[in-house]
């Protein structure tokens, strides 16, 4: 069952179980409370006295101390290009004032940004504020859950959500910050008296300055119907965050930190081409719209990055098939273009930060050991990584066991995974195989006559959570092959001593899922629709060919 099914059954079963009424006097005072601090207003500034402004506000019913409105001076009319007809006037941001009195006849507010004067228009806008959802370790997940929901439904906030669990508020701030939110949302829980109590802390990311503080009482009633629902409807605890619409001709994706600022910025490749975008609020292209151009030759088949020379910024590797043969390229930002710092025959991969690479042959595909590249003051070659005969550079994922120590898990051509010690000694396989991949080319025979098969470069795995997360992909119809996928997954792996545990982590990827990151506190998928179409888009008259890029929250996985 998805999230949101979930959580209309939850409603449904509170309006006919008592605990309706006490999440109508505890959790929903609490929403309507924060909502109240952001319902759009209208008003002009009367007059002005230092930082001091009297308001006339429109909605003064609405008026909350600690509402911050923006100041918006008219400018010249805009007319029609043609009919030359007056449309209304331009508006300019001059600042932004916080309200510190509603209770008589006219509002006050301090100016704290910027200036103002008289006739001024003074505005909340109703575009979405984007909020940074936080909370302790302490805090109930099922509370919070409900909580989270309302607010997003609520359709007032572009909610930002953080795998960040503190009960420091300067951490708070400093992740909201990171994720570029307006307003930061802190919850905590504490017992008092045999009570408990949600604490809640609402923050101007800007300035640290505290919006306002609320505290209720979690009856312990509604407590266990919350509880009740989670267990029974197990709502969807990866509701998707947020999609954009991608170029059509993105094959896969990375996102890393080109030009060393802090922040990631999402790479795609077209098979030929890099194209690098910010990914905000919406997705832009990034860095003056570069691009690493390739050859008609080229065609990628692996694209990873490695900060390889340790100086804060990304280096981006690109594998390539080019003609018959496999060139790996490591390049750099110089703050202007992409620099090609290295190239050679062979595949290369970052595992666990560190470069590997494999030799390339014709006739199998992957030839030989997988070593270690190294810089000191040049790329140099290291050690090899010991690895069992048919596993290679891009099958395989490290991770730990208490007793055993470290292990590997490796994906063969059918599929299938397998786990081994540091004797190569197999201690599982998996009873199904995962199916095809999508990156799968021919091993080339001297002969034409002499068909030698196929090799195939796998899915991403990534270790998160005490899991590694693989691709699923579900075909439209089992008995007829090549027809695309109608839905994708992302699954994971949980290693219990002497067997995988295997579990859904996201479910119902529409179509066939392209590439995926894991990175801070989302899982990014590129995907394609069911015969990369969407079907609404026919209806709107829009362009049905697409690719979209979903933007998932790694909580509560």
């Amino acid at each position: 069952m998805n999230r949101c099914a979930g959580f209309l059954l939850l409603l449904l079963s509170c309006m006919t179980h008592p605990a309706a009424g006490l999440a109508e006097n505890s959790i929903d005072s609490l929403y309507q409370e924060t909502l109240s601090f952001f319902k759009p207003l209208r008003g002009t500034v009367i007059s002005v006295e230092g930082k001091q402004a009297i308001l006339g506000i429109r909605e003064k019913e609405d008026a909350k101390v600690g509402m911050r409105l923006q100041i918006l001076r008219e400018e010249a009319p805009f007319r029609h290009p043609v009919t030359k007809e007056p449309l209304g006037k331009l508006e300019s941001l001059v600042g932004k004032l916080q309200l510190t009195d509603v209770a008589g006849e006219q509002s006050r507010g301090e100016i704290i940004e910027g200036e103002a004067k008289e006739g001024d228009l003074v505005r909340v806008s109703e575009k979405k504020i984007s909020l940074l959802f936080c909370q302790s370790r302490d805090t109930d997940w099922q509370t919070s859950e409900y909580y989270y929901r309302k607010l997003k439904e609520s359709g007032r906030f572009q909610i930002i959500d953080t795998a960040l669990e503190t009960v420091n508020p300067e951490e708070v701030l400093a992740e909201a910050r990171k994720l570029q939110a307006d307003i930061a949302l802190h919850l905590n829980m504490k017992k008092s008296d045999g009570k408990t109590l949600l604490l809640q802390d609402l923050y101007w990311v800007a300035d640290g300055q505290k919006i306002g503080s609320a505290e209720i009482r979690i009856d312990e009633q509604l407590a266990r119907q919350l509880a009740r629902e989670e267990k029974y409807f197990t709502a969807e605890k990866n509701q998707m965050l947020t999609r954009f619409d991608v170029p059509t001709s993105a094959q896969m994706m990375i996102l890393c930190d080109v030009d060393g600022d802090g922040r990631k910025e999402l790479i795609f490749s077209t098979g030929t081409d890099l194209i690098v975008y910010a990914l905000d609020r919406d997705l832009q292209p990034a860095l003056g719209g570069i691009m690493i151009k390739g050859s008609v030759q080229d065609r990628h088949i692996w694209l990873d990055a490695i900060d390889l020379n340790q100086n804060g910024k990304d280096e981006i590797i690109i594998t390539s098939m080019k003609g018959d043969e496999v060139i790996s390229s490591l390049f750099e930002y110089d703050g202007k273009t992409f620099v090609l710092l290295f190239q050679d025959n062979g595949f290369m991969r970052n595992i666990e930060g560190k470069l590997f690479a494999q030799p390339y042959a014709r006739s199998t595909g992957f030839d030989g050991e997988v070593y270690q590249i190294f810089w000191d003051k040049a790329l140099k070659r290291g050690s090899t990584l010991p690895l069992p005969g048919d596993v290679n550079i891009y099958d395989l994922i490290f991770f730990d066991d208490p007793k055993s120590g470290t292990l590997f898990l490796a994906h063969d051509e059918n599929g299938y995974f397998s786990v081994y010690d540091s004797n190569h000694q197999r201690l599982w396989k998996s009873a199904t195989g995962t199916g095809e991949f999508l990156t799968t080319l021919n091993k080339i025979s001297s002969s034409v006559m002499v068909e030698r098969g196929k090799w195939s470069v796998k899915d991403r795995l990534f270790f998160r959570q005490k899991q590694i997360f693989y691709v699923k992909r579900i075909p439209f119809l089992d008995i007829v092959k090549g027809l695309g996928y109608r839905k994708s997954q992302i699954r994971g792996l949980q290693w219990q001593g002497n067997t995988m545990e295997d579990r859904v982590i996201i479910d119902g990827v529409d179509g066939t899922l392209l590439d995926y990151a894991v990175t801070g506190d989302n899982v990014y998928i590129l995907a394609s629709p069911l015969f990369g179409i969407r079907a609404e888009n026919i209806i709107k008259g829009d362009n049905p060919v697409r690719k979209y890029l979903a933007v998932y929250p790694l909580k509560g996985m």
